[in-house]
C-alpha cells in the first residue's frame, strides 16, 4: 500500500465518522423540534455524504444507513 491510498481510506473513515455524528446530532434536533439547527445539520449530512467516495460509502454498516435514512437522506 502507498501513502496516498492510505490516505485516501483515512479520509473515507473519517468522512464516515464525521457523518454518523451529524446524522446522530440531526436526529436530536429532531427530537427537540429545533427547526434551524435542524435544516442546518441537514445540509451538512448532506454536504459530508457528497464528499465520501465510492469505496468507502462500501463500508456503511446497517446501523449507518438506517440512521441515515431516518434523516431522508438515503
Amino acid at each position: 500500500m502507498n501513502i496516498e491510498s492510505i490516505e485516501t481510506e483515512d479520509r473515507g473513515a473519517e468522512l464516515m465518522a464525521l457523518a454518523r455524528l451529524v446524522a446522530f446530532a440531526l436526529e436530536s434536533a429532531k427530537t427537540l423540534d429545533a427547526e434551524v439547527a435542524e435544516f442546518c445539520l441537514d445540509k451538512a449530512l448532506r454536504a459530508v455524504l457528497d464528499q465520501i467516495d465510492e469505496p468507502s460509502r462500501m463500508a456503511l454498516t446497517t446501523s449507518d444507513i438506517m440512521l441515515m435514512n431516518r434523516a431522508a437522506l438515503c
